[in-house]
Parts: structure tokens; sequence; C-alpha cells
């Protein structure tokens, strides 16, 4: 796969290849809160929708710290 200069848009169109490096080309053009917010909404959308359940402890966390 090829690599862009990060200052130029790569090719919207064409292979697979071609769209992976405008997906990868789009990410780094983004602030790490831009990517946080996306991350924060991507997994408020999975609990909402059920593919995630959320986490529960399993026992009593002193238990099995004693071990």
């Amino acid at each position: 796969m090829g690599e862009f200069p990060s200052d130029r848009e790569p090719v919207a169109w064409g292979s697979w290849e071609d769209a992976e490096a405008l997906r990868r080309w789009s990410f780094k053009q983004r602030t790490p809160e831009q990517r946080l917010r996306w991350l924060q909404s991507a997994l408020e959308l999975a609990y909402r929708s059920g593919a995630l359940k959320p986490r529960q402890p399993s026992g009593d966390a002193r238990a099995t710290s004693d071990r």
C-alpha cells in the first residue's frame, strides 16, 4: 500500500488500496480530541445497540485480591 504525502488528499475512488489510503490520510488529519470524540460516540452506539455489554465485576473484588 502506498503512502501519500499528508498535504495532499489521496484519490477517493479506485481500488481497495485507494480507499484504505484515504481512510488513513483522513484519520491523520484529525486532532486527538476529535479522535477521542469519535471513539466515545462509537462506544455509545455499540452499547445502545447491544453490540457491547457493560462490564460487570465478577464477585467480590476483595475476595479475589487476597489470592
